[in-house]
Parts: C-alpha cells; structure tokens; sequence
C-alpha cells in the first residue's frame, strides 16, 4: 500500500511540474497595451524609511504622466508617512494622498485602506504595491502590457532585496530562494489555468472586474487576504487572470531581518489557507499534493529507506531542473539554486511551524 501511496504521490507532482514546464514553455511576450489610465494604489502605515525611495521610483516611470496617478493611503501612520507624502506631492501633481480616519473600526484594516484608495481611484487599471517594494522604471508599461481584452488580473513577480550569495542557513537566503520557489509555482500554475496564489506586492487588475466581483465585501470579516482571497472572487466570477513574465514588470521587496520575522510573515500568510479552501475546493488538491511531496519522501525514508531514497532522488532530479529553468527565466545569477539542498532539507520543519501556527492564528501584525 505504501508503494502505491507513493508512487500516488509522485504522479501528482510530476503532473504538477509537467504543467508548469508546459506553461512557462508557451510564454509570449507581452504586448504593449493601449495606453490607459493607471492608478497606483499603496496602503502605508508607518513606512517614512521606505516612501522616498519608492515615490521617486514611480515617478520616474517610463509611462506617459498625464496617463497615471499614485494614490497613497495613510493608515493612521505615527512616524510622519503622511507629511512627507505631502511635502513630495507638492511637487509632483500626479500624487494623491488619502489618511484613514476610522482604522479602529474596520476589521481588515489593509482592505479598509485599500478599499479607500481604489474608490478614489481614476483609473482604468488599478496596480498595488507596498511601501518597502521598489519597482523598476518599465513597471507601469510592463504590467499593463500584461493585459489583453480579455485580461481581468495580471499578477506580477516580486523577490526580496538580498543579493549576497547564498549562505547556510540564512534566514535572508531561505527567503529569497523560497519566494522565487512559490512564485515558479504559482506562475506555472496560473499559467495553466489554476489560480492559487499571489502577491499585492505586484498586482494589477481592471477596477470594473473588482467592482464586479463587491470589491472587499465578500471577504471583509478576513483580517488579511486582500490578494489572494481577491483572486479567488476573480476565479468565481469567470475573470481571466495571467502571469506577467515580462522582465520590466519585476518588483523588489525589502528583506526580512531574521527567522522570527520571516516565520511570523509567512504564518500570517498560512492563516488565508481555511478561507481559500472555501472559496476554491480545488484548492485543497493542490494542499494535499504539498503536503505529501514534502513530507512523505522522509517517512519513506526512515521506514522504507530504499523506496525513500528512490522518491527522494526522483524530486532532488526533476526539481532541480525545473528551478533552475524558471529562475533563468526569473533573471536570477545561477548561484542562487545552489541554496536548493538547504531549502531542500529546512523545508519540512517550515511547512510545519508555518501551516501549524496559521491554523491558529499564532502571528503578530504590524504595529
């Protein structure tokens, strides 16, 4: 019976690995589209460190300036994020500044924000970002080149800031190797047809698709999700969503500090998981199949270690190529996959710590 559990187990990861092969394989460059009116929205609160850098990353945009706008919601910041908007927006029309009065009283208080910025919105396409990410000069024309007629949500890549060769047991490396590893998967798979996972780290869609679908009213009682659970009221709706592999359309992200930081970040993201099983059942094959990739090849292992040590060696092959194929396309220096064995082998107790402390909601917010 093991055997067919794990032979189970690897034709599921395989087909999951074929599939996204096949979809990165068909990428077509994307095409510039008509030059619309964009609106940039940014939640920020408490961000005064990271503004400057950004404001003057957006505004250095190689995208017409009668064509877009930012809009910056203050959430009730304390460390001055909204005054030095202001200073900068007295120079520089394009920037709209919005300060949250009534924070206390919403439950997500992100989606309040954002929810706030995009109903003020002007735009056609609404793109997100956060403060600490710094967008290169093509974002504007990358990520709208991303839309066709029938493009409803383009979802954009976005990694950490840490480019020092990877080193053991790194807390930044790990981050930075598994944010490249979830955005391989979740592109393929978007690529494909199946929507999982994104980021409103890099995130564009039309604001007639978001009206479409109520905005945030459907999923207000979630305190986080203002992306991922949005997806999934895209996927209802029969909203086409794609994967922008353009390379202008790149976001960085500030990295985190330490393991605490980055265990607490992705255990806020875990704690989505319940909500998204919800809204998409599929969504719980695609958990299943993690979940035995990563932990039934080291049962195996220590019970039947010949039949372990043969799944092992299988995924070690076929992962492996499959990474080091997709950060090509991701423009990462080849170095970068060497972090793959220690990912490899911290990966189990992660998915554990992480999945376990989500379902109990076991993360603190930002302050």
């Amino acid at each position: 019976m093991i055997i067919y559990i794990c032979l189970a187990g690897t034709a599921v990861y395989l087909y999951y690995l074929w599939l996204a092969h096949r979809g990165y394989g068909n990428i077509i460059p994307p095409l510039p589209y008509t030059r619309c009116f964009i609106s940039v929205v940014i939640a920020a609160r408490n961000e005064a460190d990271n503004l400057p850098e950004l404001l003057l990353r957006l505004k250095n945009q190689n995208y017409p300036s009668d064509h877009y706008e930012v809009i910056l919601v203050d959430d009730a910041s304390s460390d001055g994020t909204a005054e030095l908007a202001e200073r900068f927006a007295e120079k520089w029309s394009n920037l709209k500044i919005i300060r949250i009065q009534d924070r206390d009283n919403a439950l997500s208080k992100k989606k309040n924000a954002l929810q706030q910025g995009i109903t003020a919105a002007q735009g056609e396409i609404i793109m997100l970002t956060d403060a600490d990410c710094l967008p290169g000069s093509n974002w504007l024309s990358s990520m709208a080149g991303g839309f066709t007629d029938n493009t409803d949500m383009v979802v954009g890549l976005s990694r950490t800031q840490y480019y020092d060769k990877p080193r053991l047991f790194s807390a930044q490396s790990f981050e930075h190797f598994d944010f490249l590893a979830m955005f391989a998967t979740a592109g393929g798979l978007i690529l494909s047809g199946k929507y999982f996972s994104c980021s409103g780290q890099n995130l564009a869609y039309r604001k007639s698709a978001w009206e479409k679908v109520g905005g945030f009213s459907k999923i207000k009682h979630i305190i986080s999700g203002d992306d991922v659970n949005l997806m999934q009221l895209f996927r209802q709706a029969g909203l086409k969503i794609s994967f922008n592999m353009s390379t202008g359309s790149f976001m960085t992200t500030a990295s985190i500090q330490n393991w605490w930081e980055l265990i607490n970040q992705r255990t806020r993201w875990s704690s989505n998981t319940r909500y998204q099983l919800m809204l998409n059942p599929e969504f719980f094959i695609f958990l299943m199949s993690v979940l035995i990739i990563t932990f039934l090849p080291w049962f195996l292992l220590f019970s039947y270690f010949s039949t372990g040590l043969v799944v092992i060696l299988l995924r070690l092959a076929f992962e492996m190529s499959f990474l080091k194929y997709v950060f090509k396309k991701f423009k990462e220096p080849p170095e970068s996959v060497k972090f793959y064995p220690v990912w490899f082998i911290l990966q189990p107790l992660y998915v554990l710590i992480v999945s376990t402390s989500g379902f109990f909601g076991w993360f603190m917010w930002k302050k």
